[in-house]
């Protein structure tokens, strides 16, 4: 009887090392990084890839400012990089963009390049929702079929989902409350054209060391709607993205198998690589 549980329980441990092995070793596709400014000072496109390698990146969605960085990365490995074009040319543009009417003719020329899959990350919030910049912004998204980075609050994604049903939102960090009720709110209205990537919240979702039973069911609930992603804000984020990409696999490993790799591959796949040539 004793050799019987001892085999058993031999037997169980390795079954869950393999399974935390499977979701440890298993790609990811980054939904939100970006290379710009400092970035390119401190790496070069190769240190990058080199860094997507040894963490198996198979694919990342980069936006910069200046817009250079994410165009040279893109040069340099054009079958990894999803370009999304960022609006500012400076980061002090996050202020105030939204009412800068030069930001639209800029907008169009940058995107007659043809690359860029979409629009973002910018910044806007509620008091800045019936901005006419980011009402033309959501028009250009829909005539180009691009889809929009958008770091905000819910409020700002029902203003440009009254005004085009059917674009794409990413929706950054999850947003401004990233809590598993609200957000299950806010996918309960915009489910149908809503993806949130959940980036720099690793380590909130980490608070209890595991996922809560309320995050749990929420990505379970909506396993269709959630990307992950580092989001290299800052050099440092670069320099620990390796610690960044553990935090990220710890967490999906308390999810169910099939419902982890459609977060860290499959949902951001089926939305950037198949059209991606």
């Amino acid at each position: 009887m004793f050799v019987w549980q001892k085999t058993h329980y031999v037997i169980a441990v390795i079954s869950v090392l393999l399974s935390f092995q499977a979701h440890a070793q298993q790609a990811l596709f980054d939904s939100h990084l970006h290379y710009g400014g400092e970035d390119v000072k401190h790496y070069s496109p190769k240190q990058i890839i080199e860094i997507f390698d040894r963490n198996q990146v198979t694919y990342a969605l980069v936006s910069s400012t200046p817009n250079d960085g994410t165009e040279r990365l893109y040069q340099y490995a054009p079958q990894r990089i999803i370009p999304f074009l960022g609006l500012y040319r400076t980061l002090g543009d996050k202020r105030d963009w939204m009412w800068d009417e030069s930001v639209i003719p800029r907008l169009e020329k940058a995107l007659e390049s043809g690359i860029y899959q979409g629009i973002g990350e910018f910044h806007i919030f509620a008091k800045d929702r019936k901005s006419p910049v980011l009402k033309r912004v959501v028009e250009i998204a829909v005539e180009r079929n691009l889809m929009l980075q958008v770091h905000g609050d819910a409020d700002i994604l029902d203003e440009i989902f009254e005004q085009a049903p059917n674009v794409t939102i990413l929706w950054a960090h999850m947003g401004t409350n990233p809590n598993p009720d609200f957000l299950r709110s806010v996918l309960k209205r915009h489910s149908k054209n809503l993806y949130i990537d959940t980036s720099v919240r690793d380590k909130q979702l980490l608070k209890t060391g595991k996922l809560t039973p309320a995050w749990r069911k929420l990505f379970i609930d909506y396993q269709d709607n959630f990307t992950v992603a580092v989001d290299t804000f800052s050099v440092n984020r670069w320099n620990t993205f390796d610690l960044v990409v553990k935090d990220i696999h710890t967490w999906l490993s308390d999810l169910p198998p099939e419902v982890s790799k459609k977060l860290a591959y499959d949902n951001a796949y089926q939305l950037f690589k198949v059209n991606h040539n």
